[in-house]
């Protein structure tokens, strides 16, 4: 279980928190990213990739819904920011990757929260100023 409760200065110190906590995130298991917009969950999700030992560019999903990285591990980033429709998401296969086996990396995940499964651990990042973020898992 993950226990996070982090104030970042930057999005570089965002980072390379994460980066030092991508040992931790383990395959099999789903993390769902929740905070307002800008509020460093990509930044968090691409210090993970760094972790993992994944060198190539890692954008946030949010038109292609979902991205997949070969990094130590395989890791899932899924975006639900812009598609609303849970029937939408079951059609793109979203419940398959569920049962992957790989590291699910989600965010805006209340947005498919009736089809997500009771185990996902959640890490919430909050806006304090315009470099400052707090980073909590719940």
């Amino acid at each position: 279980m993950l226990s996070i409760d982090k104030t970042t200065t930057s999005a570089e110190e965002t980072s390379l928190y994460a980066k030092s906590l991508a040992p931790a995130f383990k395959p099999g298991h789903i993390y769902g990213f929740r905070g307002e917009m800008a509020s460093g969950k990509t930044t968090f999700i691409k210090g993970i990739l760094s972790g993992l030992d994944f060198n190539g560019m890692v954008n946030s999903p949010t038109f292609t819904l979902i991205n997949e990285y070969e990094a130590n591990e395989k890791v899932i980033h899924i975006d639900c920011y812009r598609e609303k429709s849970i029937g939408r998401w079951i059609q793109l296969g979203i419940l398959e990757y569920f049962n992957s086996g790989s590291i699910i990396l989600i965010e805006w995940p209340d947005v498919i929260g009736p089809i997500l499964p009771k185990n996902v651990a959640y890490i919430n990042f909050e806006n304090i100023d315009i470099n400052t973020r707090r980073i909590v898992s719940v």
